[in-house]
């Protein structure tokens, strides 16, 4: 008795960690979930909710939707999988004032069937379906088309209000996203007439660095991309450094990395791009060699070097070992070589240790490193 009072709370506390659920919430297994959801009643109704969504008719699924919610002849899991079913089918429909109406009610629901789906991790339960937050996306989904129509009519205009209210957005809203579905989507010349508004926008230090990705990418635009790793934030510029590499030719985007290779809190991203077009680049690859003494960029230009595998690269690499005499230099070209898995990096190494060069903490590195 005792032990099945421990689960009890356990489960209870379990719920009261769930984001609040409803009064009569309660705890289903998976298996007996799939059961109910596949009565003929139940799939039938399914059926009904995809029709009137294939037919776009917002407004009466929305209500039919609404009507189930309150339905309390159907079990618990029936209701709220068809509530859930119906809804993103509904997000595929324009929206009526109605139904946004209806939708935003349901939005309020809070989850009543819970499953331990994981049991290894104890009594922890998740809500199996919840209403109220997959009527939130549909709301979420519905304005980000309503933004996405409206800057696309906007673009194919050659206006470029779509730019400025896209850096006005606050963070999280659905409206941006919808005007980057616009440009992502724009043909080349449409967006070539927005291209003046945007690089003036992120120089000037507004929230459009996303906008100027995309349009540095589908351009094959190297000033822009310039521009995204001057202005843009980490997570932005950091997903300009392969787009680069995609859009744009071996010397621009090696030009365009270079750059960004100056920029301490992406520098490291870029210097690895750049050993992926040294494979077939050889000013990538002298610029990589020339890197490996910088303090900063050093460490990651060793990496990429060690990762080419190119016997040529690493008889320059132990020449430069051998007439180093800075000892941090010395260890980014050694580090460079243990990362090349040739025989040639191997023998630039073993000559090395040969020589006597270096510290003699380096030294019993590299021969400790020879005898594995």
């Amino acid at each position: 008795m005792r032990g099945r009072t421990t689960r009890i709370l356990g489960f209870a506390v379990a719920l009261g960690l769930a984001a609040g659920p409803a009064l009569g919430a309660r705890l289903v297994d998976p298996a007996s979930a799939r059961r109910e959801t596949s009565a003929p009643l139940v799939t039938a109704q399914d059926a009904e909710l995809s029709a009137l969504a294939a037919g776009g008719r917002a407004t009466e699924l929305a209500a039919r939707l609404e009507r189930i919610a309150h339905d309390a002849t159907l079990p618990d899991v029936a209701r709220e999988w068809l509530l859930d079913r119906g809804l993103h089918a509904l997000a595929r429909t324009a929206p009526t004032p109605a139904a946004r109406t209806s939708v935003a009610r349901l939005a309020r629901s809070r989850p009543v069937v819970f499953a331990r789906i994981d049991p290894d991790h104890g009594d922890r339960a998740t809500p199996l379906y919840d209403t109220g937050a997959t009527a939130r996306f549909v709301l979420r989904e519905w304005d980000r088309a309503a933004a996405r129509d409206t800057a696309a009519a906007a673009l194919a205009a050659g206006r470029t209000e779509a730019v400025a209210r896209y850096a006005a957005a606050p963070a999280g809203d659905p409206a941006a996203d919808g005007i980057a579905d616009a440009f992502r989507a724009a043909p080349p010349a449409a967006l070539t007439a927005q291209r003046a508004a945007v690089a003036d926008a992120l120089a000037a230090g507004q929230r459009v660095d996303a906008l100027a990705l995309i349009l540095a990418e589908r351009l094959a635009d190297p000033a822009l991309f310039g521009l995204v790793f001057d202005y843009a934030d980490q997570p932005v510029a950091l997903d300009a450094i392969p787009a680069a590499t995609r859009a744009l030719d071996s010397a621009s985007a090696l030009e365009r990395l270079a750059e960004a290779s100056r920029r301490a809190d992406i520098a490291s991203a870029a210097v690895l791009a750049i050993g992926r077009l040294a494979q077939d680049d050889a000013l990538a690859r002298r610029f990589l060699l020339d890197a490996v003494a910088a303090p900063d960029i050093g460490p990651s230009a060793a990496a990429a070097l060690g990762r080419l595998g190119d016997p040529a690269v690493s008889a320059e690499l132990g020449q430069r070992l051998a007439s180093s005499r800075d000892e941090a230099t010395r260890r980014r070209l050694v580090l460079a070589l243990k990362l090349d898995a040739t025989p040639a990096a191997r023998a630039e190494l073993a000559r090395f240790a040969k020589s006597d060069a270096g510290s003699a903490s380096l030294q019993k590195e590299v021969r400790q490193w020879l005898e594995r």
